[in-house]
């Protein structure tokens, strides 16, 4: 099998529990199949995002460089749309059958969705902590000495309000959050709990319990060697693993520094912060010696070092590592009693256990052994047997293999990527013969039923909520001239406070000048495209009515001037609409373009509103052969010098499109919401779009409630069922 792994850290960068886990499974794992692990690093010299490829012991491994911005924002700690850019890359690469990710802490919790919905694929989860729901890991109160209850929305909002120090902290963020792992959790096939207070967690936190494992983990018991059944002169105790607070290592010194008779401690972690350094300046003068961090291939000299291994943690813990570890030595520990770790060792037959958090109660009990050392010689062998990592790998291969899926996915992104705001439907200064509203066809619905412009909040809460998701890009309006919204300069300033790009289509005519707008548009622009229907303006004059060819074509110029001048990297676009009237007038089109510096000229056959179109069709009989003449004509004048697009030909004998052959380039990607709010999830004419049925309003549910919504996801499963997508001449062809 070709097996992706997901981890937030890896050694030798990492070398903490989950890492080092990860790391032996993976190792083992490749024995037999590919693996490949992506994870991330943390080094402010390197480019941030910046990756690169390695290979160790047949894994092959991708890291990212990702660390926190100063003041990261909520959203930083669990979403980060770059990652998931990243992550879709690497999936594209390795072309993985299953994904198996042990954390998301430091990359996103959107990669489960990114796996299961636009790739199909089966995501296996190993639990190390309580993170998913506790957006610090380990149900520790903020005041830091208390376990706290299962998480809720008022204990979590206080919580975040004291660790970012913001008063304002909103109970919507942590709401936010929750909604956002429900969706992730359904992303994920199997759980695979270490210890039963992780695997009962989960269950108390409303995950379907026939989806969670327990399943220990597994070590390279064949690599160690049993520890020797004698007794330093002073009774040394160890510690191994990070030092940080809720590891309880200020615990262990305080009980430590307190014991009579000969004894000494060991501390083997990283201590260059300033609780390590805190520890170590407050007990300097004592027998308590840090040793500094070890590779994991150090592993059987450190704990040959230590008569009895202290896990003095002050959270739940899973299952940790250090205790399984110094247990397949038969090394003694003493450990606090709660959460996983009890679960690990019965007090007196095979260990020791104190009361968690308890400096008093830990020192005497190391005191006991101090005055009796013969208490550690004559304890069992561990009760709960270690795991062998071959077995841990035979199992997640099986489980791998049982979740595994054949059917083919339509691709759902976690959030849409480009949102279109219907801003000003009935606001225009032209009137296209082609267009549903303002055509003299059709101008009769302005009055008949006239639709007002978006309020700006509408806009402004739904990019507030989008862009930490992944939000790239927006487009505005579609229907009327996008200038005249009354609030277009306060949605440029909103793009660029949410680093979210304008996607523009403009009839060119530039109100208030095109002096006034062409810089702040290229603050923002991702592309504009121009409409223009010929170069003629008497070709264009009479499509495009009430436009003034001669100054469209000056404006536009000016436009691609500054673009030059300030060496803007977005790109300029010509569009126009295929009809039999502007037909000559496409080569010129397409000569303009080039001439001018345009990157690209994209057309649409025309979508018939009035019957008074029905003569510019050229899906017909009587047309087809000059569309395809000209066709031909326009990519040997556009080769290798500018980008067509839908300038195909066309073939009517062709028989209809299968739809199990093709997709839609729209669905589960893009998302449109009307002027009042109401969402749609298609670029057709809007009495069309009703057809797909109504999928709520802004107003009433968020855009990521509707997006994760059954009706929604029940549409994406069965597209294609619809007879308007069935017809839809904007499929595309799967290759």
């Amino acid at each position: 099998m070709r097996i992706l792994i997901v981890i937030h850290g890896y050694p030798p960068f990492y070398m903490a529990g989950s890492e080092v886990y990860t790391y032996n499974l993976a190792r083992e794992l490749a024995k037999t199949n590919d693996v490949f692990v992506f994870h991330r690093i943390e080094d402010k010299s390197l480019p941030l995002y910046k990756y690169t490829d390695t290979k160790d012991e047949g894994v092959s491994i991708r890291y990212i460089n990702n660390y926190e911005p100063e003041n990261a924002s909520f959203y930083d700690k669990y979403l980060n749309p770059a990652i998931d850019e990243a992550f879709r890359e690497y999936v594209k690469i390795t072309k993985p059958d299953v994904v198996h990710i042990g954390h998301l802490s430091h990359l996103s919790t959107q990669i489960p969705i990114i796996a299961k919905r636009e790739f199909g694929l089966p995501v296996l989860f190993t639990i190390h902590d309580f993170w998913m729901f506790c957006h610090r890991g380990q149900l520790i109160n903020p005041d830091g000495f208390r376990i706290c209850n299962l998480p809720n929305v008022n204990q979590c909002t206080q919580c975040a309000r004291y660790h970012y120090r913001n008063e304002n902290f909103g109970s919507n963020l942590i709401k936010e959050r929750d909604e956002h792992i429900r969706n992730v959790i359904d992303c994920i096939d199997v759980f695979f709990a270490p210890s039963h207070t992780l695997e009962q967690f989960y269950i108390d936190m409303g995950v379907d319990k026939n989806k969670i494992l327990y399943s220990k983990y597994g070590f390279n018991v064949s690599d160690i060697k049993r520890h020797p059944k004698t007794l330093h002169e002073e009774i040394t105790f160890g510690f191994t693993g990070r030092i940080i607070y809720t590891k309880g290592v200020h615990v262990l010194c305080e009980a430590f520094s307190r014991l009579k008779g000969k004894a000494k401690l060991l501390i083997w972690g990283d201590a260059e912060s300033d609780y390590g350094n805190e520890l170590k300046e407050k007990y300097a003068d004592t027998q308590i010696e840090f040793k500094g961090a070890y590779h994991n291939d150090q592993l059987q000299e450190v704990l040959d070092s230590f008569d009895i291994l202290v896990c003095p943690s002050i959270w739940l813990e899973n299952a940790p590592l250090v205790i399984q570890e110094a247990q397949s030595t038969e090394l003694p520990v003493l450990v606090s009693n709660k959460g996983g770790m009890a679960e690990l060792v019965h007090d007196g037959e095979d260990g020791f256990t104190f009361e968690l958090g308890d400096a008093e109660n830990l020192r005497k009990k190391m005191q006991e052994i101090v005055d009796n050392p013969e208490k550690i010689l004559t304890l069992k062998s561990p009760i709960e047997k270690v795991r062998s990592i071959t077995d841990d790998a035979e199992f997640c291969i099986q489980k791998y293999k049982e979740v595994a899926k054949n059917e083919v996915t339509y691709p759902h992104r976690p959030s849409p990527w480009r949102i279109t705001f219907i801003t000003n439907p009935d606001k225009c200064n032209l009137h296209c013969k082609m267009c549903d509203t303002f055509s003299e066809s059709n101008r009769h619905r302005l009055k008949e039923n006239h639709r007002p412009e978006m309020e700006f909040s509408v806009v402004e809460h739904t990019m507030e909520q989008l862009a930490p998701h992944g939000l790239k890009e927006i487009i505005p309006s579609t229907m009327g001239e996008p200038l005249l919204y009354s609030h277009f300069e306060q949605l440029l300033d909103l793009c660029k406070k949410h680093n979210v790009k304008m996607n523009l289509t403009t009839n060119g005519t530039f109100p208030k000048g095109v002096e006034y707008w062409a810089d702040k548009l290229l603050e923002v622009a991702s592309d504009v495209k121009f409409s223009i229907n010929g170069i003629a303006p008497e070709i264009n004059e009479a499509i495009m009515c009430g436009i003034n060819t001669k100054q469209q074509l000056a404006n536009i110029k000016y436009y691609l001037n500054r673009r030059q001048k300030l060496a803007n990297q977005s790109t300029v676009t010509l569009q126009c609409t295929f009809m039999k009237s502007n037909l000559n007038e496409l080569e010129n089109i397409i000569r303009w373009a080039i001439n001018h510096g345009v990157d690209r000229v994209k057309g649409h056959h025309l979508w018939k509103t009035s019957d008074s179109l029905d003569c510019e069709m050229l899906r017909t009989k009587e047309n087809a052969a000059l569309w395809n003449e000209t066709c031909t004509r326009c990519n040997e004048i556009a080769s290798g010098k500018i980008r067509l697009e839908n300038f195909t030909p066309i073939d009517l004998d062709e028989p209809d499109l299968d739809s199990a052959d093709t997709y839609c380039q729209f669905l589960g990607k893009e998302l449109w919401i009307e002027y009042d709010g109401s969402y749609q999830i298609c670029c057709c004419p809007s009495d069309v779009r009703k057809d797909f049925g109504d999928f709520g309003n802004i107003k009433d549910i968020s855009p990521l409630e509707m997006w994760n919504s059954p009706q929604y996801l029940d549409f994406i499963k069965n597209w294609g069922n619809s007879e308007n997508c069935k017809k839809c001449n904007m499929r595309r062809k799967r290759i």
